[in-house]
């Protein structure tokens, strides 16, 4: 019996993943806390180098085993979520900036990302022929305009001294 291609690439990564560890033990690279040591991050920045190792394979699996049509029960519920997502984080963005709260910069990044990947999913989920044409031009014109906007009043906010904010100090504990 022969093993899913997906269990093999699994078990290798898992492999890979152990070796790293061994190694990082070995050259006493980690300390107690189980984050490399010099790391600004720590844990953080580990965690999301092993989120970023695993995802890159995942992908390639992704490619090689996901069908190219699938049908969806859930297709209006899906849509209007991410809408209305979309729409709560610019509206909580609108409101922290009012208030000039520091923690716009968390709500309009988000509601970057998410407009950039409504864009993604319109463009790659349109039919042929008008319905593509459209979401491409949604995308151009409106989608990918308003996340850059958005990133933009982020990067805008992350420059302000935290002093002209309200809410808690990023040192409070």
């Amino acid at each position: 019996m022969t093993t899913p291609l997906t269990v093999q690439l699994g078990d290798a990564i898992d492999d890979r993943v152990a070796e790293a560890l061994d190694d990082y033990i070995a050259e006493g690279r980690l300390d107690g806390r189980i984050r490399p040591r010099r790391s600004p991050g720590g844990i953080a920045a580990l965690v999301s180098a092993g989120v970023a190792a695993v995802l890159l394979p995942w992908c390639l699996i992704l490619a090689a085993t996901l069908p190219s049509t699938y049908q969806v029960t859930h297709w209006k519920l899906t849509w209007i979520g991410l809408d209305v997502a979309i729409a709560a984080a610019a509206g909580l963005t609108a409101y922290l900036l009012h208030t000039r709260n520091k923690y716009a910069v968390l709500t309009s990044m988000a509601a970057g990302t998410l407009l950039l990947a409504d864009a993604w999913f319109d463009v790659s989920t349109a039919g042929a022929g008008f319905d593509h044409t459209l979401a491409l031009a949604m995308a151009l014109l409106l989608e990918i305009p308003l996340a850059l906007c958005a990133w933009a009043v982020a990067v805008r906010e992350l420059r302000q001294p935290i002093s002209s904010r309200t809410g808690p100090s990023w040192r409070a504990r």
